[in-house]
């Protein structure tokens, strides 16, 4: 991936047709659910995308992935173990996005 976002315990809308869980006779209904996976990370990274553009509306989208790539946090699978996917530019800092001073 190019960049990481947060992606655990995402608020989001869920179809009111799918149950909350796939244990054998919940059949519970929600219309929001919490949930986690590396597919959240995308509503973030929209979000920042969004915001940067708040700021620079005449930015091209090149131009806001670049903000947000130069600015991203470096991730070290050597300090963090967990961090399997340790390449790309790494965190998103949608703060500093916001004026990267180079795009």
């Amino acid at each position: 991936p190019d960049i990481s976002a947060p992606g655990v315990h995402i608020l989001a809308a869920w179809s009111s047709i799918s149950p909350v869980s796939s244990v054998p006779g919940d059949n519970r209904f929600v219309t929001f659910n919490i949930i986690s996976g590396t597919s959240m990370s995308c509503p973030h990274v929209s979000g920042a995308a969004a915001y940067v553009k708040s700021f620079h509306p005449t930015w091209s989208p090149a131009a806001i992935q670049s903000a947000l790539m130069t600015t991203a946090a470096p991730m070290s699978s050597g300090i963090n173990m967990e961090a399997e996917f340790a390449y790309g530019s790494g965190h998103l800092n949608p703060l500093k996005a916001a004026n990267p001073g180079l795009v």
